[in-house]
């Protein structure tokens, strides 16, 4: 849905969003705001919390088979690009944001394990009026930069001539000096890189739009590119062509033509296109627009890395990702406010995804999973940025599986733990299981090796339990007290 705490001051409409949200419905496109080397990255990230001592002693004998999990590293899957946050952390709207942003951005990337972030930029960037700048200087209103946020002038009417006085940056440039080059800094202090995915946003009513038009849009991202390159030395690793066009006027057409038209300008200028697409509110639309985005736009489809949705409605994943299988194309479940790890787990198992995102980095609001991390205002002077219920969860997949880690097969006839497993890029396992139940079950298929296990239930949090040292062939324990996530990492 549409992000605007920079996406922004999402607090003005959040009560009726979390009632829709509550209610199952996507709600209308502007409801939602957005709220809110390498070093081996299996050994980079470690546990936080001590180890508690808990015996277990590796064994070549074999429980009963439903207990088991066993692997197949020979059977491959899908790549992650990134585990996904928007790009908003109260950076312009929540009171005394430079007293937690250090630790916060601390914790995401060294603790959660943010590694890619969604950048918004939309379509009343072209205009030559800085509505957002003004805002931002105390000279106008916050009212008159939400009126106009999606309010798109044309620069001219030469979509193949620029002209700079019509483009307005600087809620990007706000974005990108305040929250991603610290994201970048601090993956880059860990020896790893972060993913930047540029998400267009196009809510307008304006005459003037960018859809239907797709030389203009063209220009438009040509634009954004050098602009970020010019000015920060960035590239986007990924350009996400339309924000829920099932929210507004866009059709899987528009999506399908923008992409031509976008792949050649950005080509003839030295930048290498990968698009996203389509981003539909609901999962069932987004293969529905792929069809007709592909369709009538045949030439887009070389330059799409991931076929991506939302998970505000619809149940159909398996037509989205057999289309992915068709065409060799990653997924990604790239916004739902309210996922929590059971929809994590079935999007990577299910629906191999490559990159997932909740929602928002962090907001000054109360946690209700709409951001990673709520800000504590309790006390104003002292901000305080808390780790979110449902991203206690998410953590025992984020932070242990790392960019470019691969998932390999993972077995079991036991449905009450259910496993989800990857090779990190420097050789070690991680197998991240959803307990239905607390018990004890063992992992079949781990190389020689020193493994750890760590869990989180509803009445504890990463928790580690004792290190355990295998050889070839030897059976992994495992054990959690109650349902939750147990992760094991090598």
């Amino acid at each position: 849905m549409i992000t605007n705490q920079p996406r922004t001051y999402y607090f003005l409409l959040y009560p009726l969003l979390l009632v829709l949200t509550a209610c199952g419905a996507a709600g209308p496109a502007q409801g939602r705001l957005s709220t809110p080397a390498r070093q081996t990255p299996d050994a980079a990230m470690s546990a936080a919390q001590p180890p508690v001592q808990v015996e277990h002693t590796p064994t070549t004998s074999r429980p009963p088979a439903e207990a088991v999990i066993r692997l197949n590293p020979a059977i491959t899957y899908q790549t992650i690009s990134g585990w996904e946050a928007t790009a908003q952390a109260g950076q312009a709207e929540c009171p005394n944001f430079n007293a937690y942003k250090d630790n916060l951005f601390d914790q995401a990337v060294n603790d959660l394990g943010i590694n890619r972030l969604r950048v918004e930029v939309r379509s009343g960037f072209e205009n030559p009026t800085d509505y957002f700048g003004e805002f931002l200087r105390g000279q106008r209103p916050i009212g008159d930069w939400l009126d106009h946020r999606y309010s798109l002038v044309n620069d001219n009417d030469d979509p193949q001539t620029t002209n700079p006085a019509g483009f307005q940056f600087s809620e990007l440039d706000h974005t990108i000096e305040t929250v991603v080059l610290p994201v970048k800094e601090r993956l880059e202090a860990r020896g790893e890189t972060l993913f930047i995915n540029v998400n267009y946003i196009d809510f307008a009513t304006e005459t003037d739009t960018h859809y239907g038009h797709p030389e203009e849009y063209a220009e438009f991202v040509l634009a954004t590119y050098r602009h970020m390159q010019e000015k920060y030395g960035l590239t986007p690793d990924a350009w996400e062509v339309i924000l829920e066009p099932d929210n507004s006027a866009w059709t899987g057409a528009d999506i399908g033509q923008a992409i031509e038209a976008t792949a050649a300008r950005l080509l003839a200028a030295g930048f290498t296109p990968r698009f996203i697409a389509p981003s539909t509110t609901d999962m069932d639309n987004a293969w529905r627009y792929f069809d007709e985005m592909v369709g009538t736009a045949p030439g887009s489809l070389p330059y799409l890395a991931e076929l991506s949705y939302h998970r505000y409605d619809g149940s159909q994943l398996a037509e989205i990702v057999r289309r992915a299988e068709r065409y060799g194309l990653n997924t990604a479940m790239l916004e739902h406010i309210g996922s929590g790890y059971e929809d994590l787990h079935t999007d990577l198992t299910v629906g191999r995804n490559s990159a997932w995102q909740q929602f928002t980095l962090a907001y000054c609001e109360t946690d209700n999973a709409a951001q990673y991390y709520w800000i504590d205002q309790s006390d104003p002077a002292r901000p305080v940025a808390r780790l979110g219920e449902m991203s206690r969860f998410l953590r025992q997949y984020f932070h242990f599986i790392r960019r470019d880690a691969v998932r390999i097969e993972a077995e079991t006839a036991n449905p009450a733990f259910d496993p989800v497993a990857f090779i990190n890029p420097g050789g070690g396992f991680v197998v991240v299981v959803k307990a239905a139940e607390g018990g004890e079950f063992t992992i079949a298929g781990l190389p020689a090796g020193r493994y750890r296990t760590i869990w989180t239930t509803a009445t504890q949090t990463n928790v580690a339990g004792p290190e355990v040292t295998l050889t070839n062939g030897q059976l992994m324990p495992v054990s959690i007290p109650e349902a939750g996530v147990v992760t094991v990492v090598q």
